[in-house]
Order: C-alpha cells, then sequence, then structure tokens
C-alpha cells in the first residue's frame, strides 16, 4: 500500500535531511479528512504488521507527512488528567503510581500523556516521529509520557539513546474480550514504559539530534497505546 495521503495543512515542525518531513496535528473532529486518513493509515500499518484491527483511537492523532499531504509515520496521544488511560489497564495501579514507584517521584496526572497508535512505514521515520514529538512535548509543558512498547519499538528509543524506565509487562490477559483483535502484537512481548521528557529532550540535545535531523520548528506549539512499525 503507498502511504496515505491527507489535505494540506500548515506544519508544527519539519524534520529529516536532506528529505525534510512535515510534523502536523491532525484536526480532532472524527469526520475530517486528515483525521479519517491518520486514521486509516493506523490501522493499516497494525493489520500488516501485527494482523492486529485497531478500533480504537487516541483524542489527538499527529502525522509526519510529505508536502503534498503522504503520511509516513502516525502517532497519537491522550493527557492523563483529561481521561484514564489505554494503558492503565495493564497496571494495578494508576500511572502515576507506577512512575512513583519506579523513579521515586509522582507527577500530577495532567503532566502524564500517553502515547499510542504509533505507526510508520519504516522505523527511520519512527524514529523521526519520536523526536519531533519530543520537541513538541516539552513545549507543551509534560513531563512524563507512557506508552506500551515490544522489543522493536524499544529498540528505536536505543537507537536514539533513549532509555525509558519498564512499568510492567502488557499482559495479553488484560485485554479481555478485546485480545482476539490484536493478532500477533503481543507475541513482541511488550511493555508498559514511561519516560521523562525532560531527560529525554536533554539526550536528544546532546546528541545533537535535533540539528543532526534537520528539526525546524514552524510555530509557537502552545496548548491547545500501541506501535506498529515495518
Amino acid at each position: 500500500m503507498e502511504c496515505t495521503q491527507t489535505q494540506a495543512s500548515s506544519a508544527l515542525a519539519r524534520i529529516g535531511d536532506p528529505w525534510p518531513l512535515e510534523f502536523r496535528r491532525m484536526p480532532q473532529h472524527r469526520a475530517a479528512a486528515q483525521r479519517r486518513a491518520a486514521e486509516a493509515f493506523i490501522a493499516h500499518r497494525f493489520a500488516v504488521r501485527h494482523g492486529a484491527r485497531v478500533r480504537r483511537f487516541m483524542p489527538e492523532l499527529f502525522g509526519l507527512c510529505e508536502a503534498c499531504g503522504r503520511l509516513h509515520a502516525a502517532v497519537g496521544l491522550r493527557v492523563a488528567g483529561d481521561d484514564a488511560l489505554f494503558l492503565e489497564r495493564y497496571l494495578d495501579q494508576p500511572v502515576e503510581a507506577g512512575i512513583e514507584r519506579a523513579c521515586g517521584l509522582r507527577p500530577a496526572r495532567s503532566r502524564i500523556v500517553e502515547v499510542g497508535n504509533l505507526a510508520a512505514c519504516e522505523q527511520a521515520n519512527a524514529r523521526l516521529l519520536i523526536v519531533a514529538l519530543t520537541h513538541f512535548l516539552i513545549v507543551e509543558g509534560f513531563e512524563w509520557v507512557v506508552f506500551t512498547a515490544t522489543a522493536e519499538l524499544a529498540n528505536s528509543f536505543g537507537r536514539l539513546s533513549l532509555a525509558p524506565h519498564v512499568l510492567g509487562a502488557a499482559d495479553a490477559a488484560r485485554m479481555g474480550d478485546e485480545r482476539d483483535d490484536w493478532g500477533s502484537y503481543y507475541d513482541g512481548r511488550p511493555q508498559v514504559m514511561a519516560g521523562s521528557v525532560r531527560a529525554g529532550y536533554d539526550v536528544l540535545c546532546a546528541r545533537g539530534m535535533f540539528s543532526r535531523l534537520g528539526h525546524s520548528p514552524q510555530s509557537i506549539l502552545a496548548g491547545g497505546c500501541h506501535a506498529a512499525v515495518a
């Protein structure tokens, strides 16, 4: 399948050298063409990679696109202060308590954001998306990012010298009737992870990743799950 195409919109940032891609925020309205295209892209990548049927999408979706709108990667966000997190079904306690147990401090839920629906055509695009998203989260004032990661996605973080904390296993038994939707996803032994946004940002800065990858913010970035990479 060719990478999905969306209508053009203003970019939050550009990243990639020598052929930059645009990091875009998709409209929240489910009927918006860009939102539908991002959901279709995510669903297709999960189907190809894991034989999964994605039925739920994060409230906020972002894409890594060509200027013409062709998607190469997408990801979703949910703020812990707004709702229960998808990944909290894997935990025996609220996510902020899990972070406290692993790291010794308890952040406010409003400063925790869940990343999910991460899908990319290639591993390299997943890494570009992680870098662009880290900058976005710093500007937005988030302190902790939480997500589930298979070994494949964890490798993408490792390639960027990022070392998130493990909060526990993402046990397929916790999915109940939804387990059958996920195909081979749980064969990758996913784990629930948490990372300090500031620590990750500082690592990327120290390694010169933003400049090396040609990251260029295009506007003021003010307020306003799972991964499938193949």
